[in-house]
C-alpha cells in the first residue's frame, strides 16, 4: 500500500471495491429490445456526468440472456472505449450497460462522489495509458489496478460536497454567461 501526499493510504480500486462491465444483447434478437423496460446504457451516455435516466432499453430476456448485469445506484461508472474513454459518471439509478461501461461497486471503504471526481481529475493520465490503433481504449483489470488515494469516507464526504458544490458554481457561472 502506497501512501499519498496527505498520508492518506492509496489503494488499488480493486483493494476497497468490486468492479463490474456491462454487455450487449444480441440485436439481431428484437425479443431482447423491443418492449423492454430496464435501462441500458453506452458508454455516450457517461457524458451526463449524472445519470437518471436511459435512452435505451432491453427487456428481461435481453437481460439473462446476455452479459449485461444491473448495476446498482450510487455506482460509479467508467467508459472503457474510444472518445469516451476515462469520462467517468454517477449513476443515480439502477441500469445496465454495454460492455464499453464498467461499473465500481460501492463499498464502505469509499464514498461515490469522492472517487467520481478523483476518476475526472486523472482523466488526462487514463487517456495517455490507454492503448489500441484505431480506437483507444482501458480495459476492467486497467480500472481495477488503478491507485486511488483513500481518506478517511467522512474526509471524502467533505471533499465531495465541496467539489459538487464547485460543479453547481460552473453551471451557475454559465447559465449566466449565456444569458449575458
Amino acid at each position: 500500500m502506497k501512501s499519498s501526499k496527505m498520508n492518506w493510504p492509496e489503494l488499488a480500486v480493486e483493494e476497497f471495491a468490486e468492479v463490474v462491465t456491462g454487455g450487449t444483447p444480441s440485436t439481431l434478437k428484437p425479443e431482447y429490445w423491443k418492449g423492454g423496460s430496464i435501462p441500458w446504457l453506452n458508454s455516450g451516455e457517461l457524458n451526463k456526468r449524472v445519470i437518471t435516466e436511459a435512452d435505451n432499453f432491453i427487456t428481461e430476456a435481453g437481460l439473462t440472456n446476455s452479459a449485461a448485469k444491473m448495476l446498482p445506484e450510487d455506482r460509479v461508472l467508467i467508459a472503457l472505449t474510444g472518445a469516451t474513454t476515462g469520462v467517468s459518471a454517477l449513476l443515480k439509478m439502477r441500469a445496465c450497460g454495454n460492455q464499453s461501461v464498467t461499473g465500481i461497486l460501492p463499498s464502505d471503504r469509499h464514498h461515490p462522489h469522492f472517487l467520481f471526481h478523483y476518476l475526472q481529475s486523472i482523466r488526462p493520465k487514463i487517456i495517455i495509458e490507454s492503448y489500441g490503433g484505431a480506437q483507444k481504449h482501458i480495459s476492467q483489470g486497467y480500472v481495477r489496478k488503478l491507485k486511488v488515494p483513500l481518506p478517511p469516507v467522512e474526509e471524502q464526504e467533505r471533499i465531495a460536497k465541496l467539489l459538487d458544490e464547485a460543479d453547481e458554481l460552473r453551471k451557475l457561472r454559465t447559465q449566466s454567461d449565456r444569458r449575458t
